[in-house]
């Protein structure tokens, strides 16, 4: 599979999504990212590249937030985009849940190989309009699993993507992770999907873009 597979399977998300890049008038739409919340107790310094959606909103764990007074969790972070935006799998894995609920819409929870600890990792994607993946599907990393939307009363309207990483574990509370501390090209180095980062070896926990970069 490897470079052959992921340039069939995205071209085709890629096209879709630069035709859809012209419905947003919005400034800030690509290269933008929100900063995090005031006295936040472990910001990240972020290169974001100036072709790759905007982030509105930042992670905020449990144990960062948990003595600032006022301040909500977050367990991911906020990628804004027009509605059917292709959504891609930020790391090759297995599709662990795929599946509606209330709050959050359709969902799609990727379990992605075990790196050199031994433990295994898990993304989620939250508030699509459409998912087209079902659970048992093996994806690899850039392949398309859904579109972006605004399912779920807690997408507040505002067509999203609500990236989470789930790291070495398996409950969002305790296991919840920035996902700016693993991409490919390091720490807070937001990492555009391409053909170069196709064939990342599992052993270190690597993350690209979960929606393509124009």
């Amino acid at each position: 599979m490897g470079h052959t597979y992921w340039k069939q399977k995205t071209l085709i998300a890629f096209a879709a999504f630069t035709g859809l890049t012209g419905c947003l008038a919005e400034e800030k739409t690509f290269g933008y990212a929100a900063g995090y919340v005031r006295s936040y107790p472990a910001p990240i310094v972020l290169d974001m590249p100036a072709n790759a959606p905007s982030i509105t909103q930042q992670f905020r764990g449990t144990l960062e937030v948990s003595t600032l007074e006022g301040i909500d969790e977050h367990f991911g972070i906020d990628v804004h985009a027009p509605i059917g935006t292709p959504v891609i799998a930020a790391a090759g894995g297995v599709v662990e849940r795929s599946f509606w609920g209330p709050a959050y819409g359709n969902q799609v929870q990727i379990r992605h190989a075990p790196d050199a600890s031994g433990k295994s990792s898990r993304t989620r994607y939250v508030h699509l309009h459409k998912r087209l993946v079902a659970q048992g599907d093996v994806l690899e990393r850039g392949e398309q699993l859904g579109e972006l939307g605004v399912t779920g009363f807690l997408s507040s309207g505002f067509p999203h993507l609500h990236f989470e990483l789930i790291y070495q574990g398996t409950a969002l509370g305790t296991s919840s992770a920035d996902p700016h501390r693993f991409w490919a090209q390091g720490r807070g180095k937001i990492t555009c999907m391409g053909p170069e980062w196709a064939d990342i070896s599992p052993e270190t926990f690597k993350l690209t873009y979960p929606v393509p970069c124009k």
